[in-house]
Parts: structure tokens; C-alpha cells; sequence
């Protein structure tokens, strides 16, 4: 089994694809982790809509699921594996609660409309409980989250050349790729910035691309009221900071209010501890640290989400829970699940 898992990387897609399909019906990769301890998979999720490539320009299709693949995602879930809510998990961290094997965590980033409307009523005549990691500035302020905003800025931009004030220099902006490359070069500047900063530097790039704001209604983000009647009907809510940069790029005082502020008007707005968040992960590597994990702590928060791909085990760091990302393809999906279980980083 191990062979094939470092071996499969040499293979041309069509033939990784079946050889994973083959180790999946003979269940080896079942029985292969039963071998290796208790595991669970958390899996994350953005945006569930019908037709994503309707959003490229905003929230980006590439982190949407169409609802049919979503929905194909959560009956693989509630049919072959054992999901389990956020306590569970933490608990199972702690080492204070066993947890059936190949139990999975179901969890959504960023907040949008969708995650409500579309998302919830599918995990819930799956009878799965999900996570949802919503950044209380956007929601509070009726606002578009800054990525959201810089993604359609560049998209929709007519000029042939642009100002990089990350860089200080003047750009080429007319082919793709120099569009793309300068798209990165602002999501960079944005992810280190908070607050009033922020916002500052995207009305500074939006006036030198010559583009009008993406408006609220071309990306909806959930209100309180969907936010509350998520846990009313047995979801979990948590924080995924206020501005959402990059908690590992910005200042420790600046951690600190992003985390201790959007914990403060979650428990306000829903009357409850909230005990966990997710790190942002916009742009630039690393997206935690141990300075980050220390605030944390000292904030309250007793567990929180990253990036990093893995499965979770018993004693692990729980400020630095592992998930995996979920493919549309259900033979991808349920790979990366597998590798997960067996202890690999799909």
C-alpha cells in the first residue's frame, strides 16, 4: 500500500484514477488504516451554488461546489463514514472521548449566503452537523470580504497597465498571466493589513484599476439571523476573525483584536461560549504560528482549524487542527479521504 501511495504520483491521470478506484472496492485502504490507530478527517468547504462559474468573478469558482456534487459529498458521508460535531472532535483531542472510526468533521469558511440557504439543508436531511466559520466584520458592516472584492476588481479592470504599490512599480495588466501576477502581488499587500488599513488599500487599488466596488448583492454574505438560526437547528458556529488576514503576517496586536473581538460579538450575537475559529488562509504561507496559537489560547479559544492537509489524532495540537480540501470529482473525494485515514497529506 505504501508503495502505490508514493508510486501513483508517476502515473498519468486517468491511470492514478482507476488504481485508486480499484484500491477503494477491494476496501485495502480500509483495512490498511484500521492498522494505524484512530483517525478523524475534517474536510473543508467554502461556497455551495448552483452554477459556481456565475461567481468567478467574486468569490471565485474555484472554492464553490455545485450543489449537486455538494449534496453527492454529504450522502457519501452520512453513508460510508461516521460524522461527528466540533465537541467531538475537541474532545477526542483531549483524549476524553472515543470516536467511531473514520469519523469526519464537515466545515465551511467565510461565511456566504449560500452556506445557510443551500448548504445546511442538505447536511441536515443528511443528518450531519456542520461547522460554520463566518468573519463577523462582513456580516456586520453589510460588506464585501476584501478577496471577494480585489478578485473582481482585476477581473473586471480595463486597463492595459496598472500601478503595483506592493511592488512600487508600474505593471503590465493586458495578458492573463500579468493580470493574474498582479492580482497576487495585491491579494499579498491585503492579507497583511487589518482593519481601516484594509480598506484603505482596496479603495486605493480599486481607484487605479478604474472599477467601481463589487456590491453586497453580487456577493451575498449570511446575516445574524442565518447565523443564528444555523445553531438554532444544531450547527456549529465559530470564528474566522474580523477582516480575515493572515493572523501569521500581522502583528501580535493586531492578532489579538481579530481573534478576542470576533469571539466577543459572536458570544454576543449568539448568547453562548465560542470556543473555536478558523485560521484565514488567504494568500502567503505561514497562516499560524506558535505566537498565534499562544494569543489564542490566552484569548479562550480551545481548538481552531488551519489549512494544513492531514487527519487528526488523539493528542494532537489542538490550535493547529489539520483539514483536507474536498475535490468535485467523488473518486478524488473519497481519496483524499482514504489518504487521510491511512495518515497521508492528500
Amino acid at each position: 500500500m505504501d508503495l502505490l501511495l508514493r508510486s501513483e504520483v508517476l502515473l498519468n491521470p486517468a491511470t492514478k484514477l482507476s488504481i485508486k478506484s480499484a484500491l477503494m472496492r477491494s476496501q485495502l485502504t480500509k483495512v490498511a488504516a484500521l492498522a494505524r490507530g484512530t483517525r478523524v478527517v475534517v474536510i473543508r468547504y467554502h461556497a455551495v451554488l448552483d452554477d459556481p462559474e456565475q461567481y468567478a468573478d467574486s468569490i471565485g469558482s474555484g472554492i464553490i461546489h455545485p450543489t449537486d456534487t455538494f449534496r453527492e459529498h454529504m450522502e457519501i458521508l452520512a453513508r460510508e463514514y461516521h460524522p461527528i460535531t466540533v465537541e467531538d472532535l475537541r474532545l477526542f483531542i483531549a483524549g476524553e472521548k472515543v470516536v467511531p472510526r473514520r469519523s469526519v468533521v464537515v466545515t465551511f469558511d467565510d461565511g456566504y449566503a449560500d452556506n445557510r440557504e443551500i448548504a445546511a439543508p442538505i447536511l441536515e436531511r443528511c443528518g450531519i452537523s456542520g461547522v460554520f466559520y463566518v468573519g463577523v466584520g462582513a456580516i456586520d458592516d453589510k460588506a464585501v470580504p476584501w478577496f471577494c472584492r480585489l478578485r473582481y476588481a482585476f477581473n473586471v479592470s480595463k486597463k492595459d497597465t496598472i500601478f503595483d504599490f506592493r511592488e512600487g512599480r508600474q505593471r503590465p495588466f493586458k495578458e492573463p498571466a500579468d493580470r493574474y501576477a498582479a492580482f497576487l502581488s495585491a491579494s499579498q499587500r491585503c492579507a497583511c493589513l487589518t482593519r481601516g488599513k484594509q480598506d484603505d488599500a482596496l479603495h486605493e487599488i480599486e481607484k487605479e484599476l478604474a472599477v467601481c466596488p463589487l456590491q453586497p448583492k453580487d456577493c451575498r454574505m449570511m446575516t445574524w439571523d442565518q447565523v443564528r438560526d444555523l445553531r438554532q437547528h444544531g450547527h456549529a458556529v465559530g470564528s474566522h476573525t474580523v477582516t480575515h488576514p493572515n493572523l501569521a503576517q500581522v502583528s501580535p496586536e493586531e492578532v489579538q483584536y481579530e481573534l478576542s473581538e470576533s469571539k466577543r460579538r459572536l458570544e454576543e450575537i449568539l448568547g453562548e461560549p465560542v470556543i473555536h475559529f478558523s485560521y484565514p488562509s488567504p494568500i502567503l504561507q505561514p497562516h499560524h504560528t506558535e505566537q498565534t496559537r499562544k494569543i489564542a489560547a490566552q484569548t479562550g479559544y480551545k481548538i481552531a482549524f488551519t489549512c494544513t492537509s492531514g487527519a487528526v489524532t488523539a493528542k494532537d495540537e489542538p490550535l493547529a487542527t489539520r483539514r483536507i480540501a474536498a475535490p468535485r470529482d467523488k473518486t478524488e473525494f473519497r481519496w483524499n479521504l482514504e489518504l487521510a485515514f491511512l495518515g497521508g497529506k492528500p
